[in-house]
């Protein structure tokens, strides 16, 4: 199943949500979406944490401090994605955020399959 951009297949569940995004899974698909400025992002499992360390290490107290205006935006090429992200600073920490949260919602959901408990969606 592919996600088109704007729609989000019935299968997908949402992991984390937050006022400026979202992010979804499907386990039929083991696909991860980064809804993220009115777009929809299908990644891998493993491309989702590859863009989140990348996430993770824009140094965000550089581009508060600094006057350059080299450093007023971050450019992130999403891995094996035509798409790339040019970010200013408040927008990489909303986007840390959401994808924290969905790490987290993952890590959570792996403790609860691997202790045997059975998740009831809402």
């Amino acid at each position: 199943m592919s996600c088109t951009v704007n729609t989000i297949p019935t299968s997908y569940q949402e992991l984390y949500r937050t006022d400026k995004g979202s992010v979804y899974q499907c386990d039929a698909t083991s696909r991860i979406v980064l809804e993220f400025w009115d777009s929809f992002t299908p990644m891998s499992p493993r491309d989702f944490v590859q863009f989140r360390r990348m996430v993770r290490t824009i140094d965000v107290r550089q581009m508060a401090l600094s006057t350059d205006a080299a450093h007023d935006v971050e450019i992130l090429a999403l891995p094996k994605a035509d798409r790339c992200y040019v970010l200013t600073l408040c927008e990489v920490i909303h986007l840390r955020e959401l994808l924290n949260g969905a790490t987290a919602m993952l890590e959570l959901n792996s403790m609860l399959r691997e202790c045997g408990c059975s998740v009831i969606a809402a």
